[in-house]
């Protein structure tokens, strides 16, 4: 008998493909499409509805929306909102990859039951030196979404399917799609932040934050005022440009002052950090860090992994990470993701960074 999988439909063309070439296969192929809240009100099916749908009918599957709006919106919306309230730089793409796609969706797949539930991740699957299963980098290291898949444990990881994983580049996938005649062949990549259409988060937090944030001042680390900031969500830790102050030397983003409403900046020198503290931290094969670990570590999906240490700390879930050069951009809130060379072993999240 034939083994069933789940995909995860979005409409676009990397799902698509996934279906098509689980199916070539000789998987049963049933396709989910999840219906999502967004600021933008609806009528009638979403564009992602619809080419899910339509690709679905192509290649002859089943397709079902699976309308998640209000679990997105106590989840992912929430804690977009709350992070933002607490002067931190969320990443929503991570916690709804925790709490819907391989949380409340891999539920709904088992309990159609399938074998797997598959997405259109460009990551892999492969197995340590002690025989359990990690997510592992993707053949294209520049679509790599490793990161965001750091949580994945033991039981899920043995259900779950990534058929790009060994794509060449976003080109080649465009071209099997077009090759499957899939109707989403050109289609555009989606946008950061789905549940944002205009991909305005200022705007958005105006609109929907408990209380509509201010602007304040730009200072140093010793207090002194520089200048005026438009709002705290226009500011990232360890970001340099779009500032707006002149200085004899390039000035970065030291800390988020929620409680004073500042952002405090500093030179280069003064935002070097040795290290950073994560919470919540998880590792595939269900291990704690009981003594030093030699890692790299990726403190934002776009960064490069760096050597670092981690250690354990006395609190449940937290590590403290040493970098082995001096590093900028420890953002609260962004996640720490941990590496051997290919692989994925978990990671957490940024409390606070260690200056250098």
């Amino acid at each position: 008998m034939n083994k069933t999988v789940v995909v995860a439909m979005s409409g676009g063309v990397d799902s698509s493909v996934a279906a098509a070439l689980l199916l070539k296969k000789g998987y049963k192929v049933i396709g989910l499409t999840m219906r999502l809240w967004s600021a933008q009100k609806l009528d009638g099916p979403t564009v992602a509805e619809t080419d899910a749908a339509a690709v679905a009918k192509l290649l002859g599957i089943e397709h079902h929306v699976v309308d998640l709006t209000e679990r997105f919106r106590q989840t992912v919306v929430a804690y977009f909102l709350e992070e933002y309230a607490l002067g931190h730089t969320p990443n929503p793409c991570v916690f709804c990859n925790q709490k819907i796609k391989f949380g409340t969706l891999y539920e709904r797949a088992l309990g159609l039951g399938a074998d797997y539930l598959s997405t259109g991740h460009y990551v892999k699957l492969a197995t340590d030196g002690e025989g359990k299963l990690r997510i592992a980098r993707a053949r294209c290291l520049p679509k790599d979404q490793s990161y965001v898949l750091y949580h994945l444990n033991q039981e899920i990881l043995h259900h779950v399917l990534f058929p790009l994983g060994e794509a060449e580049d976003k080109d080649h996938v465009r071209t099997l799609a077009h090759e499957l005649n899939l109707p989403v062949f050109a289609k555009k990549d989606s946008q950061e932040i789905c549940f944002i259409p205009d991909n305005d988060h200022h705007r958005f937090l105006q609109q929907f934050a408990a209380a509509p944030e201010k602007p304040g001042n730009f200072v140093t680390a010793t207090g002194q005022v520089l200048g005026h900031h438009k709002g705290l969500s226009h500011y990232t830790v360890g970001q340099r440009k779009g500032l707006g102050l002149a200085a004899a030397e390039p000035l970065f983003v030291l800390d988020i002052d929620k409680k004073r409403n500042q952002v405090v900046v500093g030179f280069a020198a003064e935002a070097a950090c040795r290290g950073l503290v994560a919470r919540n931290v998880v590792f595939s094969d269900g291990a704690v860090v009981q003594e030093p670990l030699a890692v790299q570590v990726k403190i934002r999906y776009n960064a490069k992994p760096v050597a670092a240490t981690i250690e354990p700390m006395s609190g449940a879930g937290y590590v403290k990470v040493l970098f082995q050069e001096p590093l900028r951009g420890i953002a609260p809130g962004q996640f720490a993701v941990f590496y051997q060379d290919e692989l994925c072993l978990g990671g957490g999240v940024i409390v606070n960074s260690l200056k250098a």
